[in-house]
């Protein structure tokens, strides 16, 4: 007995989002026994340090704590260091578990944005888990790029990790140079402070992409909507 294709499509599907909802599955349950929060501890550190003058680029002894982003983020964290560091931990992990879940509810509109969002969702929880801003970085580009707001978010979260200034290639592409120079400027603005910070401590080298980081994809589909969205717009403007 052979399947027709309309069968044979069913059952595709339904193994896809098996595999991707199991492959989901295992990584919520392996990073909820099991709470790391290096990242946290990153973070408080740096802002400990900024507030006794010392360098916020310090070496650490575990180097899954040490501070990688741009200062002002350290600086976010400085009132949270008077803070127990259980009710900073609780916190921070339920804002980042909040981000994934308002990303994921972005994916639901079909089987294959189902299965992306399983797949890269599960990641994206596993980020959570160790305390890492990723999940808060995917929300606003994911929310904002399809906005005005895109160039200044592109710039921001590009302060943090340096993925999002692909979205700038995109904006050269479509000649949306304003959009270019807003997403490069806030960029440059909050990454400049660096230079004028003692990094002669700072482990030299550069760190391998994580496998976390294909979680920008997730951002990519807000990118193309944006796209569309100009599309529709310069129809209605030809036609008012």
């Amino acid at each position: 007995m052979t399947l027709r294709a309309p069968n044979l499509r069913l059952v595709l599907i339904a193994f896809v989002i098996g595999t991707c909802w199991l492959f989901a599955l295992a990584n919520v349950v392996l990073v909820t026994q099991q709470w790391e929060f290096n990242d946290i501890h990153a973070y408080l550190g740096a802002a400990r340090r900024l507030m006794e003058g010392g360098s916020v680029y310090a070496p650490t002894a575990d180097e899954s704590e040490l501070y990688r982003y741009s200062p002002w983020f350290a600086v976010l964290w400085i009132p949270l260091t008077q803070l127990p560091t259980t009710v900073v931990e609780v916190a921070w992990a339920t804002v980042l578990i909040g981000a994934t879940f308002m990303v994921l509810l972005k994916f639901r509109d079909t089987w294959a944005a189902v299965a992306l969002a399983l797949l890269l969702g599960a990641l994206l929880y596993r980020t959570a888990g160790w305390g890492n801003v990723q999940p808060l970085i995917i929300l606003a580009l994911v929310y904002l790029l399809p906005t005005r707001a895109g160039p200044w978010a592109v710039g921001v979260t590009a302060s943090l990790k340096v993925w999002p200034l692909l979205a700038v290639f995109v904006y050269a592409w479509r000649r949306q140079w304003s959009s270019v120079a807003i997403s490069l400027g806030v960029a440059a603005v909050l990454t400049i402070p660096v230079l004028f910070t003692d990094l002669s401590a700072y482990p030299a080298g550069s760190r391998p992409p994580n496998f976390y980081d294909a979680t920008f994809l997730l951002a990519i589909p807000a990118l193309l909507l944006s796209y569309r969205d100009d599309r529709l717009m310069r129809l209605v403007h030809r036609r008012t």
